[in-house]
């Protein structure tokens, strides 16, 4: 049997894969950046004019959704003309928790629902079939969380003011609960890459086994002579002597 004994099957379906699937991320990026900025710019123009979503904070959301969609426009000629180079996963993950940290950032404090886009950075990265670019998104989500934490109580609030103020700190509980989530769905996205990987590799053992199968030449069958027809075969004539002439 002409079975692989290594995972050039997984390799070779992982290559052509992972281009596929950072076309399908980056074409999901495109429309969630148009339709969060279209929401952003429904909020802005039924908000009264001393609302927070107007002034800076829509100048900053502006600035970032512009330097968002202009990455995604130059990724898509980079794949459109299959430019595609191992690290541009990496840059593209890394490029997307960035965008998401600002945009937290800019709204000023991490319980923000913006922060739940951290989860769509997990999620995106099994479609490039690369195991550790999951471990990569879940660690640079989690990075980015902690970061948040941080540069509201340190600087948005203050570090003496943040934990003298009961009514201005996150509970442990929420940050642990919300890094443990990150966490979580980073492992269930490690397994979705890992089961894909058993089914090409299985896939390719099944093909082995049938295109041996079929190259085999088929044995010849072995004449089957029933006890009737042996009766009615003609012997030889005997001698006078009974021996056979």
């Amino acid at each position: 049997m002409n079975a692989p004994h290594d995972d050039s099957a997984w390799l070779d379906a992982a290559r052509v894969e992972a281009w596929a699937g950072e076309i399908r991320v980056n074409l999901v990026r495109l429309i969630a950046i148009l339709l969060f900025y279209c929401r952003h710019l429904f909020e802005v123009f039924v908000s009264p004019a001393s609302s927070p979503a107007r002034g800076h904070y829509h100048i900053v959301v502006t600035a970032i959704a512009l330097a968002w969609a202009s990455e995604a426009i130059i990724l898509h000629v980079w794949l459109s003309r299959r430019q595609f180079r191992e690290w541009l996963k990496y840059a593209a993950v890394l490029w997307d928790t960035l965008m998401v940290t600002l945009i937290c950032v800019a709204a000023g404090s991490p319980t923000t629902p913006l922060a739940l886009l951290y989860f769509g950075i997990i999620a995106s990265a099994p479609l490039r079939l690369s195991l550790r670019l999951v471990y990569t998104a879940t660690a640079a989500a989690m990075l980015g969380y902690l970061f948040l934490l941080g540069y509201y109580a340190w600087y948005v609030i203050g570090f003496h003011r943040y934990y003298a103020t009961p009514e201005l700190r996150i509970s442990r509980s929420t940050e642990a609960i919300t890094l443990l989530t990150l966490l979580v769905c980073g492992l269930f996205a490690g397994q979705v890459v890992r089961q894909t990987r058993r089914i090409v590799i299985l896939g390719s053992l099944i093909r082995a086994v049938a295109d041996d199968r079929e190259g085999e030449a088929p044995a010849e069958p072995i004449p089957r002579v029933s006890a009737q027809t042996a009766r009615q075969e003609p012997r030889p004539p005997r001698n006078e002597a009974g021996g056979d002439r």
